[in-house]
């Protein structure tokens, strides 16, 4: 299995990498504008950074499925599933690497976030200025986000857990596509339609959730009720693939 994600890993190095640059671009310009007290700088960096979070970790659950409908549908990774491997592992090793990098991304996010607060609480008079700046910067972008919230790490944590759920039900798409579906026309807007469905149904379970939202249970049961589905969602994908996948 760990080879398998390894293997999973090299494929999606590089756009990480440039993930890395960016930040890293976004990190310097922030903190030039906090040293240096520059207004325009400092500006700038944090739409870089929150930019590069937003999007980084969208494009992380994007290429996993380029990738992995690319491996079923080309003779890119034939040889994969000539291994002593089976469904279940090649899938699996699939969605935990882009799992854990998915909350490994988040995670370095929210670390950065909290380190940049903490160097302008000292270099810019206080944290509720900072937090005032933040909140009109997202405006700016248009993104409407609590930054006060004292769930936001928790809220965060589950945002990545449904992109990974959403990711899940797009791989159980692909697999149903490259299939059921193989070689037949309009297969692409079938399967897109069958995600619909599964989203549909996604979104009926957890609002059946009895807790509202900002109640810490509310969480936990999110948190539980996503990851059984991904759970699902995996295991029906790789049953399809052992019995009905064609390479």
């Amino acid at each position: 299995m760990l080879k398998l994600m390894k293997y999973e890993f090299k494929k999606t190095m590089i756009s990480k990498f440039i993930l890395l640059a960016m930040t890293a671009i976004g990190e310097a310009i922030f903190l030039i504008g906090v040293f240096a007290k520059w207004d325009k700088g400092l500006r700038t960096g944090i739409i870089i950074l929150v930019l590069c979070a937003i999007f980084g970790v969208l494009y992380i659950g994007v290429e996993s499925l380029l990738v992995f409908h690319r491996d079923l549908n080309t003779k890119q990774s034939y040889m994969l599933f000539l291994t002593p491997k089976n469904s279940y592992k090649i899938l699996g090793a699939k969605i935990l690497e882009n799992g854990i990098s998915i909350l490994l991304t988040g995670l370095a996010f929210i670390g950065l976030a909290a380190l940049d607060i903490a160097v302008a609480m000292v270099y810019l008079g206080g944290l509720q200025e900072l937090l005032d700046f933040i909140q009109m910067v997202l405006r700016h972008i248009q993104v409407e986000i609590s930054v006060s919230s004292e769930y936001v790490i928790v809220a965060v944590l589950l945002m990545l857990a449904s992109w990974l759920l959403t990711i899940t039900m797009a791989d159980l798409s692909i697999v149903f596509s490259a299939t059921f579906l193989a070689g037949k026309r309009f297969s692409g807007i079938v399967s897109f339609l069958f995600f619909l469905v599964l989203s549909f149904v996604s979104g009926q379970l957890t609002g059946m959730i009895p807790f509202t939202y900002g109640d810490m249970m509310y969480f936990v049961w999110m948190f539980l009720a996503t990851f059984i589905q991904v759970g699902i969602f995996y295991l029906a994908a790789g049953w399809i693939m052992e019995r009905k996948l064609s390479v």
